[in-house]
């Protein structure tokens, strides 16, 4: 107080102590808050520096969760892409198992290959209810006439016929068939044929236009433009062999005879050669190809069970209502700015999204179950497409996430550069300053001691 007068030495002591006091309060508030910059006052420029790197790291912060939560996302889609890929090698399983179970049509029916370009050949279509034997007739008198014996390996031989009468002319026949390697009987003016180890063997009229029961030639011409399955079908059919049906399915053709043997060859070797290779030749015993298999529906139902749990699974892949095997699309940001991001986009696991249909005609056809298996290796390929694509994405966030957690702790740690007080440092300091305290009063005391030395006067 301006009206109370001390001495110079006491002043000094005084201004000294409050020194120490005002250094006392700012370490004792820096120990209680660990902060060396609490505002401010205390230095502008590292307050506002570590507030502006705090901000950054707590919309960081912020972000972060966000990423987290798109690295679930993008989980909970390839946990989905694994399970329907399981469930697609189930599919391919049942269709192989149901191969192997023979059925009725493919035991009793020819079918083609894929068809791709057009067809010129001549082939026999031969059917019978005993593919290895046949009769002639020689009733009426065939002089010179030729027919055609095709025996269980395609090749013809062409017999022309002596001249003389019907007898005649059928004792004919049986010495040029035996002499084929053939079993052929005499009964009266008939000859009945057959092979001597029960292979199949046809025989085509030539110019013998009166005879019965004779194989069929069907000529097939192509125009170039490409499959022509439907034209071979119907060349089959106006063919008029016995009970012979074709159809066309797609590119591919399939000929039955119900009840009865058949076969179907090539007329010569050039013929051979370009049947074969389409599939359009063999035989086949005598049966019904209409007949159902009971154990390839069962392995149908299977199948298009799989397919129905593929559907289930794609739309349970789901993750805080964000699906990505439905189609949905993610975004994830990476910085404060929205500048920085990925866009993951959503796919159709859905059967139908693969490409996979349910079966077929309950797969009695061979072809149908072949459909089915390509159907399933083509979805197979897709998915794995998939999961590696959401594989990548995946790693690309969580690197990201990985380096944003890391970004926030540098600028959290150098925000605390900024501003936190070492503890160590401070403790030492509040030692030295309450020992300068203490000097101080004792300072103090004693230069009062020379002001109180005057009260001995009285």
């Amino acid at each position: 107080m301006a009206d109370i007068s001390l001495t110079a030495s006491m002043r000094s002591n005084l201004l000294s102590l409050q020194s120490t006091q005002s250094l006392m309060d700012m370490t004792q508030e820096r120990l209680s808050t660990g902060k060396k910059v609490n505002s401010a006052i205390d230095n502008p420029s590292s307050y506002y520096t570590a507030q502006s790197l705090n901000n950054r790291a707590d919309d960081l912060s912020a972000l972060l969760d966000s990423m987290g939560q798109g690295v679930q996302t993008i989980k909970a889609a390839n946990e989905g892409i694994e399970t329907i890929t399981s469930f697609a090698e189930q599919a391919k399983a049942i269709a192989n198992s149901a191969r192997d179970a023979a059925s009725n049509f493919d035991k009793y029916a020819i079918t083609s290959k894929d068809i791709s370009k057009g067809v010129d050949a001549t082939l026999v279509v031969d059917t019978r209810a005993d593919m290895s034997a046949f009769e002639l007739d020689f009733s009426a008198e065939a002089a010179g006439k030729k027919f055609t014996v095709y025996t269980a390996d395609g090749e013809g031989h062409e017999i022309t016929l002596a001249g003389g009468n019907a007898d005649a002319i059928a004792q004919d026949a049986v010495t040029k068939l035996q002499g084929l390697g053939l079993n052929a009987e005499l009964n009266g003016k008939k000859v009945k044929v057959s092979s001597t180890d029960g292979s199949d063997i046809s025989w085509v009229n030539g110019d013998m236009t009166y005879t019965t029961g004779a194989a069929v030639e069907v000529t097939l011409e192509s125009d170039g433009n490409g499959a022509n399955s439907a034209t071979i079908a119907a060349a089959l059919n106006d063919a008029g062999a016995t009970g012979l049906t074709a159809e066309a399915d797609g590119k591919k053709v399939a000929i039955t005879a119900k009840g009865m043997e058949f076969r179907v060859f090539g007329k010569t070797e050039a013929d051979v050669a370009t049947l074969e290779e389409v599939g359009l030749s063999g035989s086949k015993k005598a049966g019904d190809p209409t007949e159902i298999t009971q154990e390839r529906v069962d392995y149908a139902k299977q199948f298009n069970e799989i397919l129905s749990q593929i559907d289930s699974l794609a739309k349970d892949a789901g993750y805080k209502g964000i699906n990505l095997l439905q189609e949905n699309d993610l975004t994830v940001i990476f910085n404060e700015d929205r500048s920085s991001k990925i866009e993951v986009k959503g796919v159709d696991a859905s059967s139908e999204g693969l490409g996979l249909a349910e079966v077929k005609n309950d797969w009695q056809k061979d072809a149908d179950i072949d459909a089915s298996i390509s159907q399933v290796e083509n979805a197979i390929s897709k998915l794995r497409t998939m999961a590696s694509d959401f594989g990548n994405n995946y790693s690309i966030v969580q690197t990201r996430e990985e380096f944003t957690d890391n970004l926030i702790n540098v600028l959290t740690e150098g925000a605390d550069n900024l501003t936190l007080a070492d503890m160590n440092e401070e403790s030492a300091n509040m030692l030295a300053l309450q020992t300068r305290q203490q000097l101080a009063i004792n300072s103090l005391s004693l230069a009062s001691q020379a002001s109180q030395s005057v009260l001995q006067l009285f």
